[in-house]
């Protein structure tokens, strides 16, 4: 039972990990065009990754500027995800019997 619910868990992460890479290179790509389509004017703020705050959700603001959102942040934070994500899966196959 206890095995199921470590490959459940396990599977659990590794998906949520996936879709968070996925949603930042989406984003990334629709940044992207609107740039592209604004002349890469980094003055207007694509609002493509903003939260609509709630009273009861505090963000953390980085106060980056959006040219260094698009170029150094989301592509290093991508970057750190997907080795993160390796790493999970390599630590996933490590217990594995021989």
């Amino acid at each position: 039972m206890m095995i199921v619910f470590e490959i459940l868990i396990k599977a659990a992460a590794l998906g949520a990990l996936s879709l968070l890479i996925l949603h930042q290179i989406a984003t990334q790509v629709r940044e992207y065009y609107f740039y592209k389509q604004n002349g890469w004017d980094f003055s207007i703020d694509s609002n493509l990754d903003r939260l609509k705050i709630d009273e009861k959700i505090t963000v953390y603001n980085l106060n980056l500027t959006n040219w260094e959102r698009f170029y150094l942040f989301r592509p290093f934070y991508i970057f750190i995800m997907i080795v993160l994500l390796g790493f999970m899966i390599w630590a996933s196959f490590q217990n594995l019997p021989s």
